[in-house]
Parts: structure tokens; C-alpha cells; sequence
């Protein structure tokens, strides 16, 4: 093994485990806004909320989108396009199951679980946690160094 290959896995290694800090990161944030009722759940719910109150967004999570369905497609592309428009940190992530799994300690047993979890939006917070405040150091790097394709963030188990 050469040098430039040791420095290679090295560097893939680090950015594995960042990438899960990132990871657990998203999860803090969802758990904390969840329990704070800082959410919207939804891309049509997510839609109207930001062109009501855009200001107070603080993060968007979108799911990476495997349908084929035209209207998840175009409802995705329109809120991705209102948050680069007016500058809300966008992250896209894994997996609904695993949105589902975090969101299922805060679901009111009353009410059903939602239905669409492939946008949703975290309401700005009082004081921005660490998790929040690492969130959008991520999107600041992603943004300031044009990387292409956007990350996909693989949710822990």
C-alpha cells in the first residue's frame, strides 16, 4: 500500500465518521424540535408555512426523493427552490423509516402518525443548540465549496 493510498483511506475514514456525527446531529435536532412542537411535517404543510413564515425556519429536511410519483417530484423541487431562494439551510437525508423512527416517541397515541415525512421543516429555536449550530456549519462547508451532488445523509439505525 502506498503512501497516497494510506492518506486516502485515512481521509475516507474521517469523513465516514464525520458524516455520522452529522448524522446524529440530524436526529438531536428533530428529537429537540419535536419535543419543543418546532415542526412541520409534510411537503404540502411545509409549502404553505414558508410562504407565510419563511423568516422562521431555521432548517429544512428533505428526503431523498426514490419516487416516482411527478407531484412529490415537482412539491420537492418547488420547497427546495423557496429555501435556496431565501437562504434556509437545506439538508437531504436517507430514509423515512428511519425519520418515522426518530419522530415515534413524540407521536400522541391519539392522533394518527403523519402520513407524508419527506419535508420536513425545524422552526428557529429560542437559542440554537449544538446540533443546530453544527447543522448549519455542514451546510455553510457544502455551499461555500460547491460540492456536487448534494450530500444524502445516511440517518443512523
Amino acid at each position: 500500500m502506498t503512501v497516497t493510498d494510506l492518506l486516502a483511506s485515512k481521509m475516507a475514514h474521517e469523513d465516514r465518521c464525520y458524516m455520522s456525527q452529522v448524522a446524529e446531529a440530524v436526529k438531536d435536532v428533530v428529537d429537540m424540535a419535536a419535543t419543543d412542537k418546532r415542526l412541520v411535517l409534510g411537503a404540502m404543510p411545509s409549502a404553505e408555512f414558508l410562504g407565510e413564515e419563511a423568516d422562521s425556519v431555521a432548517l429544512c429536511l428533505l428526503l431523498e426523493n426514490k419516487s416516482d410519483d411527478v407531484l412529490i417530484s415537482i412539491q420537492h423541487k418547488l420547497v427546495e427552490a423557496y429555501c435556496w431562494e431565501n437562504d434556509i439551510p437545506l439538508l437531504k437525508v436517507d430514509s423515512e423509516d428511519k425519520v418515522r423512527k426518530i419522530l415515534s416517541s413524540h407521536t400522541d397515541p391519539n392522533n394518527n402518525e403523519p402520513d407524508d415525512l419527506s419535508c420536513i421543516l425545524v422552526k428557529n429555536a429560542d437559542k440554537m443548540s449544538s446540533s443546530e449550530s453544527m447543522l448549519a456549519d455542514f451546510f455553510d462547508y457544502i455551499i461555500k465549496n460547491e460540492i456536487e451532488p448534494f450530500p444524502v445523509i445516511t440517518l443512523l439505525e
